[in-house]
Order: structure tokens, then C-alpha cells, then sequence
């Protein structure tokens, strides 16, 4: 989805850490741990006490953290998410390029970006993992384990989308209100799919 970083990306980047988002249905997450292993683990730092202003190991330029999001809740999540890695712009660009050939859309995000969406349809409480994109594109996933009249839906119903529409893009610029419409939307489609 995004073409290797350089380093107009890496400058938009935050001053020295960035969010690698990858997402989809049924990812092969034996690769992609082989992947982490081989070009991330040696490069894997302790727990910062200051997230947004990292101390960097010598001869890093950002600390990257990497987050998976399979859209089939049977598979693993989220494996990587607390980690950081310490990593020049070359070993940035040699792990999107591997990931490039995997499953899935591979998309840098904004670190302090991030959170939860909620909507209420027909009574039921829908809820979202909300991530941006460096390029302002907000994308919503559907949490689960948060409701159980929506965990059960979302469970039945997610699986029968097409897997371009089991999560949510919008652009970050519009209004609350077109935002909540398109959540609504997307909602009313999943329980009446």
C-alpha cells in the first residue's frame, strides 16, 4: 500500500518513533514472525519511560513499532505491539519491502494517533480500533471481547464480508458527524449482511 519509505516519509515520521500497521484477513503469520525474527529482534529495546521522546540506541534514527490486525478473529493479533525496535531508514525499508510480498496492507501510522470508536446501533454498543496513517487516513477495525451482543455479530457476520470491507477508511479531515455515518453505515450493512 505504501511505497518504501525515504526520506521525505521517514521526516514526516514522529521525531523518533513510527507505528507500522499491518492488516488483513487470514495473514501468514508464520512469515511474518520469521520476518520479525530475522530483521527486528536483534534491534529490540527495553520499555521506554518517555514513549514519545525515546532514548535511541547508537546508530538508530526512529524506533519502530509493529502491530498486526487480522480481521479472522481465530488468528493471532498483536504479537509485537509493546515492542520497540531500534532502526536505521535502510532497515525500515528492507522490513516493509519483505512485508510487501506477504498478505495484507502494510501502512505507517502516527503513534499518538491511535485509540477506539464507538457506535450504538439498535441498542447494541459496536467498538473499533482506530488507527491513522501518516497519509491522514483513519482506519477502523472491529474490537471484539468489548459487548456481547456485538461480539456475536461481528463474529458471524465479519467473516462474510468481502475482506476490502471488514474494516473501515476514511478520510481523518471529515467532520465527526460524516465519521459516525459512515460507522453507521458500515454497522447496519454487517448485521443485515
Amino acid at each position: 500500500m505504501n511505497p518504501i519509505i525515504g526520506s521525505e516519509v521517514l521526516y514526516k515520521m514522529e521525531k523518533r518513533r513510527t507505528l507500522l500497521l499491518t492488516f488483513g484477513h487470514n495473514l501468514d503469520h508464520s512469515n511474518i514472525h520469521a520476518l520479525v525474527q530475522d530483521r527486528l529482534a536483534k534491534n529490540k529495546g527495553g520499555l521506554q519511560k518517555d514513549y514519545f521522546d525515546p532514548v535511541l540506541h547508537k546508530g538508530a534514527e526512529v524506533i519502530l513499532n509493529y502491530r498486526t490486525i487480522d480481521t479472522n478473529f481465530n488468528r493471532i493479533s498483536d504479537k509485537y505491539y509493546l515492542d520497540d525496535y531500534h532502526l536505521t531508514e535502510s532497515q525500515i525499508n528492507g522490513f516493509q519491502y519483505s512485508l510487501q510480498r506477504l498478505k495484507g496492507c502494510h501502512v505507517f501510522c502516527e503513534p499518538r494517533i491511535r485509540g477506539h470508536a464507538y457506535a450504538v446501533v439498535k441498542g447494541i454498543e459496536f467498538s473499533f480500533y482506530v488507527h491513522r496513517s501518516l497519509d491522514g487516513i483513519d482506519y477502523l477495525f472491529p474490537q471484539y471481547w468489548e459487548d456481547a451482543n456485538a461480539d456475536q455479530i461481528v463474529r458471524r457476520q465479519l467473516p462474510k464480508l468481502p475482506e476490502h470491507e471488514q474494516f473501515l477508511e476514511m478520510p481523518a479531515a471529515i467532520s465527526d458527524a460524516e465519521k459516525d455515518e459512515i460507522k453507521m453505515s458500515w454497522i447496519l450493512k454487517l448485521v443485515e449482511f
